[in-house]
């Protein structure tokens, strides 16, 4: 299972989510346990604003814990104007072929 996280924020609240970025990898780092960063940062500026996206393939039997580490980490960006994130999480190919009986 591969989980998509992908935030939005404002450009004047760049230096207040870079900040706040290191603090919760800080608080909630990296667990190779519960899963593998694929994509540990992307990040792009559009008239909107900035978007950043992380993707992470997670452990087998791990999902719901790698899911809260995420959402733990997430959840400190909160107070910051504008900032918005989505958590998406995504099948491989071979577990998605198992729900059209294949």
């Amino acid at each position: 299972m591969y989980i998509f996280m992908t935030s939005t924020y404002p450009n004047d609240t760049a230096k207040q989510a870079a900040e706040t970025y290191l603090k919760a990898m800080t608080k909630y780092p990296e667990n190779s346990s519960l899963a593998t960063p694929l994509v540990q940062v992307a990040v792009k500026a559009t008239l909107e604003g900035i978007n950043a996206i992380s993707v992470y393939e997670a452990k087998k039997g791990k999902f719901e814990e790698a899911e809260a580490l995420i959402v733990n980490r997430m959840a400190m960006f909160n107070d910051i104007p504008g900032y918005r994130w989505l958590i998406t999480p995504y099948w491989k190919l071979e577990d998605a072929l198992k729900l059209i009986g294949m």
